[in-house]
């Protein structure tokens, strides 16, 4: 990135430079017609070029060498102050943006006759900076939670292998230990998993391998491995599922519905209901997932698809921010949606909607 502004910065200096050169040039045409006038005005003045009238001439050459002055100071002072002086605040704010500097911002409030252009430019400046001081605190809180949600782990599995290999355990101890060394584990495992999927997905721009994908038989096993998972929690899923087919990536949809049901396991008060529909609306398929947890505010809700983000700062749940921003690219690849609604104390509801596969297919 900082490579980038930097190529940017040395554009606008060569831009700069350019400028200068156009002023030098203008200052030179406009001195050298000075000059011109001078040598019309002594010429007429003394018999070497004639006139009839050279007093009057005289008069209006002198107008003209004045006004050539004034018209060349003139462009200096707006060339300097409505194009160099902007430039110039430009490059320093890109260097410190390059630099590391995301409050960094270019205020253009003072310069009333600033040429669109530049305010335009400057506008974007500010908003580029701003999207990168948003991914910088992401970013610093993605590796404070990333750190935390991988080292746990492997404490757990090092302690319990530790405590395995020096004291001598009950059969049902040992059990238990082997237990929690294996779910550690797989915990490590997915967090690796989403990691490369989000890798995977980020880095295409358009879906390949797809084919005709029943979506509500993908729900219905989907519920059923997340049931198994979660079934010390004595979870009800209420289902409503039509027959529909869409045209998509079998593997990346799965990982749609596992994600956005595992949660609402996640986040579900033991005995709770979770709610499963799944209908045709015009061109559209339409699944919601809702859930009876705590739900979230609305600053949580705005970036809940964010990657990174982590809306349980305290860690007592599991995740790495990373599954519902992998759910909004793999939707987004297949031209379709997803949002959630959701306020405090009354869970959350998921939303998907995918584009009908119509019997053309």
């Amino acid at each position: 990135m900082k490579k980038t502004f930097h190529k940017i910065r040395d554009a606008f200096s060569t831009l700069s430079l350019t400028v200068l050169l156009t002023l030098n040039l203008f200052f030179i045409v406009f001195m050298m017609m000075a000059i011109v006038t001078i040598i019309v005005y002594f010429g007429v003045d003394n018999g070497f070029l004639f006139t009839d009238d050279h007093v009057t001439v005289g008069g209006g050459l002198v107008i003209m060498y004045a006004a050539c002055i004034l018209v060349a100071v003139s462009i200096v002072v707006m060339i300097r102050f409505v194009f160099i002086q902007p430039m110039n605040r430009t490059m320093d704010a890109m260097e410190k943006l390059a630099s590391g500097d995301f409050s960094v911002r270019i205020d253009t409030s003072q310069d009333k006759y600033l040429p669109h252009e530049i305010r335009d430019f400057a506008e974007s400046f500010n908003k580029a900076a701003e999207e990168l001081s948003g991914t910088e605190i992401l970013r610093k809180d993605f590796i404070n939670n990333f750190s935390h949600e991988f080292k746990t782990p492997i404490v757990s599995i090092s302690g319990f292998a530790d405590l395995l290999m020096e004291v001598e355990l009950p059969p049902e101890d040992q059990r238990e230990y082997l237990t929690i060394i294996r779910d550690e584990s797989r915990r490590l495992a997915d967090l690796a998993t989403n990691i490369l999927t989000l890798n995977r997905i980020e880095s295409q721009a358009i879906l390949t391998d797809k084919e005709p994908v029943r979506v509500d038989e993908q729900i219905r096993q989907s519920i059923l491995v997340t049931g198994q998972k979660w079934h010390d929690k004595e979870l009800d899923f209420k289902v409503d599922l039509a027959e529909a087919t869409c045209q998509g990536n079998p593997a990346l949809l799965k990982e749609v519905w596992l994600n956005i049901l595992d949660n609402a396991a996640k986040f579900s008060p033991e005995g709770g209901v979770i709610g499963v529909t799944l209908h045709k609306k015009g061109g559209e398929i339409i699944a919601a997932i809702t859930d009876q947890g705590t739900g979230m505010d609305e600053k949580t809700a705005s970036h809940i698809f964010e990657q990174f983000y982590q809306g349980d700062t305290s860690h007592t749940t599991q995740g790495n921010g990373l599954g519902l921003a992998m759910v909004k690219k793999i939707i987004e690849l297949h031209g379709g949606t997803v949002s959630v609604d959701t306020a405090p104390g009354r869970g959350s509801c998921f939303t998907v909607a995918l584009v009908l596969r119509d019997g053309s297919f």
